[in-house]
């Protein structure tokens, strides 16, 4: 945390330990430089060695060149949370997190408190699987990196006279602003939560939600509703059954009977509880899947060059008809 002391001193703290620097130090952070530069980043330096920056506490701003995700060698979580009230910067209820969930790909997640209220959906190569993106954008283009050090989402701006800020607002609201110059204010480019679909297991398991459709709820091929009476009065949270059992889960361990039902177009399934091969092609991920009885069904972690990699879900589909990616799901 930087702050300003009621002394007048410049002060960097971290977390409940003590002082990391001060302008009244004396010590090895003597001679620093404070410099606000043009990205927006607050940073201070030791000389040439960067100790702080405030792009590593985003606060409720997401700027061009930060991170959200997290530091493997550090620990340092770097997330958006709202203000408390439209008036008042004090921790909010809402955070947007890139998950980092071990026993899972990252995703992007969206919470109100300690409820999951949403997803973007993980990254497909191209773009962000739950976002309405058909063809690159002029304006800004957004990168998914995940190594042995780092897991984060990042973006860019293609033009030097655009300016534009991701906020979450102080009641929930992701929102892209950009400057107009002519009337001097930022105006709403566009809402990352685009439709009723965005929230959380709408149709439960193994439900389909569809933009295009009202209700937007109705369960996949070969399956059925849980709870009759519930779908009929819209509500939809305990989702779909399978009519009949896979051939794998009879005892025999034989899945040759069973097959794939293709589907287009979709956000891929929650990830949290999944399993991905960045080497493997398709062929080889239908492979895996139908070896574990576990897997409801496959895709590709990357669509570009015709796909690569291996994502085996084990979770809700959501029907997202603008959407790129497919996902091929086991029916009998």
């Amino acid at each position: 945390m930087l702050k300003l002391s009621r002394h007048g001193n410049l002060v960097i703290r971290s977390g409940r330990n003590p002082t990391v620097w001060s302008s009244k130090s004396t010590g090895n952070y003597s001679v620093l430089v404070a410099q606000l530069l043009y990205t927006g980043n607050f940073v201070v330096w030791n000389k040439n060695k960067m100790i702080w920056q405030s792009f590593d506490y985003p606060g409720d701003t997401f700027l061009p060149g930060m991170k959200i995700g997290k530091d493997l060698v550090t620990g340092l979580q770097r997330c958006l949370t709202s203000w408390k009230s439209p008036d008042d910067p004090s921790m909010g209820e809402y955070r947007n997190i890139h998950d980092d969930d071990t026993n899972g790909y990252p995703q992007n997640l969206w919470w109100h408190g300690e409820i999951l209220r949403g997803r973007l959906g993980p990254w497909n190569g191209h773009a962000f699987s739950g976002f309405p993106i058909s063809k690159e954008d002029p304006i800004y283009s957004s990168d998914f990196v995940m190594n042995e050090k780092e897991i984060y989402i990042t973006y860019e701006l293609k033009k030097s006279t655009v300016f534009q800020r991701v906020v979450l607002t102080w009641d929930g609201k992701t929102l892209i602003l950009q400057w107009i110059e002519r009337i001097k204010d930022w105006m709403v480019y566009a809402n990352v939560e685009v439709d009723t679909c965005d929230r959380f297991s709408l149709c439960g398991p193994y439900g389909i939600c569809s933009i295009n459709k009202h209700p937007p709820c109705s369960c996949m091929d070969g399956f059925e509703p849980r709870n009759q009476e519930e779908w009929e009065a819209s509500d939809w949270g305990s989702g779909c059954i399978r009519k009949k059992p896979l051939h794998c889960g009879n005892g025999s361990g034989d899945r040759d009977e069973d097959g794939f039902w293709k589907i287009e177009r979709v956000k891929v399934p929650d990830t949290r509880r999944s399993w991905y091969n960045m080497c493997m092609t398709l062929g080889e991920c239908e492979m895996a899947c139908k070896r574990n009885c576990s897997c409801t069904g496959y895709t590709s972690l990357n669509i570009r060059n015709g796909g690569s990699g291996c994502l085996l879900c084990v979770t809700v589909l959501e029907i997202k008809p603008h959407q790129l990616t497919e996902v091929y799901s086991l029916y009998i």
